[in-house]
């Protein structure tokens, strides 16, 4: 598993800061350890090796916290996490600090976790509330940050650390949730994309049409998002070839909106079409069409709208989006979160 410089600032913070203090070289080895990788006598220790490699990134990971003001070195070598004055430039170490102290206490209130946070990092110390106002607010942050990335979850009882199973606090987070639990997938996957936004409904819906081109056994040229402002209305392009060498351009629009389309809506759209001589177009929503634009729709022969029923069948012949687990249909919860 690759692991990002934010995570190696996190395991080296969370190792100096269990371990007091330590040298440089053994916050090194602390790491390498941590991380699970043989270092014994007989270890690979050749230039590019794994081992190798990853102590020089440790090594530049750990300068960079010292340049940052996250660890200080005294005189005599040692590397000590650093405290009050230097709270508001070090989230790395709040980071590690909640971890930690979370995964001590198993469950833990924000209250409680702040007060042990002032004392682990000596504002209730300095005069004043302005270092714990300091550290207050770059925790609150970390804390938002952390149940974002799913790696804190909060409950009624406080904070606790996140696991495999569970869902960002965020409104995408709370449709997987209800779908997850037995809500109606329908609604929940049209809701759960509708979140993401109109950038990413654009990509996967010209993802999804791709799929069921090649479904329907047509050799998918390209397929592309065509984007901008200026982009006349259409939001993707596909160029399909099918076994007698007939070649379409296929011109989409996408809505990420819950409003309905209107006629004027798919009369422009047509407009587009014609304008940059596709071979078909096709309006994508989220929503639906008003009778007047279905009127529109079914009147021109190479025209179609896809409305969000429709979009949920495709998804689920195609499996894009929505897969089969144990006999069940269910959002895949993969997709959306992490792309």
């Amino acid at each position: 598993m690759k692991r990002t410089d934010e995570q190696l600032q996190e395991l080296l913070l969370r190792e100096l800061s269990g371990a007091g203090k330590l040298r440089r070289k053994q916050l090194i080895e602390a790491g390498i350890a941590a991380l699970g990788m043989e270092a014994g006598s007989d270890a690979d220790l050749t230039p590019g090796a794994p081992l190798t490699m990853m102590k020089s990134r440790l090594g530049m990971v750990l300068t960079g916290l010292i340049h940052a003001g996250s660890i200080r070195e005294d005189e005599a070598g040692f590397l000590h996490l650093e405290r009050a004055q230097d709270i508001e430039f070090a989230p790395a170490a709040i980071r590690a600090f909640i971890t930690r102290t979370i995964g001590e206490r198993r469950v833990i209130g924000k209250q409680e976790l702040y007060r042990l946070a002032e004392q682990h990092f000596g504002t209730d110390k300095t005069p004043g509330r302005q270092d714990d106002n300091a550290l207050r607010s770059v925790m609150g942050r970390c804390l938002v940050g952390m149940e974002k990335e799913r790696g804190v979850v909060r409950t009624s009882r406080g904070y606790r650390l996140g696991t495999p199973g569970d869902y960002p606090a965020t409104e995408l987070g709370g449709w997987l949730r209800q779908a997850a639990e037995g809500g109606d997938v329908e609604r929940c996957f049209l809701e759960a994309v509708h979140t993401k936004g109109g950038e990413w409904f654009e990509s996967y819906c010209v993802r999804l049409l791709r799929e069921y081109y090649l479904s329907e056994g047509k050799t998918v040229d390209e397929g592309f998002v065509t984007g901008g402002s200026d982009d006349g209305g259409i939001d993707g392009m596909i160029h399909t070839t099918d076994d007698l060498g007939y070649r379409e351009t296929i011109l989409m629009q996408m809505k990420n909106r819950h409003a309905v389309m209107t006629a004027k809506d798919v009369r422009e759209f047509y407009g587009a079409v014609c304008a940059e001589n596709g071979s078909r177009g096709i309006f994508i929503t989220l929503s639906s069409f008003h009778p007047e634009a279905q009127k529109l729709l079914d009147k021109v022969d190479n025209l179609t709208g896809v409305s969000g029923d429709k979009l949920f069948e495709i998804a689920k012949r195609c499996r894009l989006g929505l897969v089969e687990k144990d006999g069940r249909l269910c959002i895949d919860e993969e997709l959306l979160l992490n792309t």
